[in-house]
């Protein structure tokens, strides 16, 4: 009688175990799982727009032909959310702003000069500080103002 070899019952063996579900076959195994990527953090939130209430009486530094000169600026918001106001010297009194528009922390204002050109104002603001310039035609300068308290 020939000995019996193992290598036939071990194939065996495996076929069996297969068909029952006991032992995956290398076909059935789950491919290997990538690492998940990174997740990039979240993009920082946008500086919030401070909002700036330039209302109130304004003390103004300006050159005008050739003359330094302070005006007077009073400025205030309407109920439709318009903003109106005056702009007055010791040489001219009170005269009306034409128009005045708020964009972040910069006001355009217009207005009509006592010589009768159009003029305009531009204030940056800053707490209680402003700083801009003013315009009409043939004069300008720098302006640097303080609200009153």
């Amino acid at each position: 009688m020939r000995p019996l070899s193992i290598a036939p019952l071990a194939l065996l063996a495996l076929a069996a175990c297969q068909s029952a579900g006991t032992m995956p076959s290398p076909a059935a195994a789950p491919a290997p799982v990538a690492a998940p990527a990174p997740v990039a953090a979240p993009a920082p939130a946008p500086a919030a727009s401070v909002a700036v209430d330039p209302a109130g009486k304004w003390s103004l530094g300006l050159n005008a032909m050739g003359q330094q000169l302070e005006v007077s600026l009073d400025l205030y918001k309407l109920s439709d959310g318009k903003w109106a106001g005056t702009v007055s010297s010791a040489m001219f009194p009170p005269f009306p702003i034409s128009e005045a528009t708020l964009t972040g922390k910069r006001m355009v204002i217009s207005f009509v000069a006592p010589t009768g050109d159009p003029a305009k104002i531009t204030l940056d603001f800053d707490g209680d500080a402003a700083q801009g310039e003013w315009t009409m035609a043939g004069d300008g300068s720098k302006v640097v103002g303080r609200r009153n308290q």
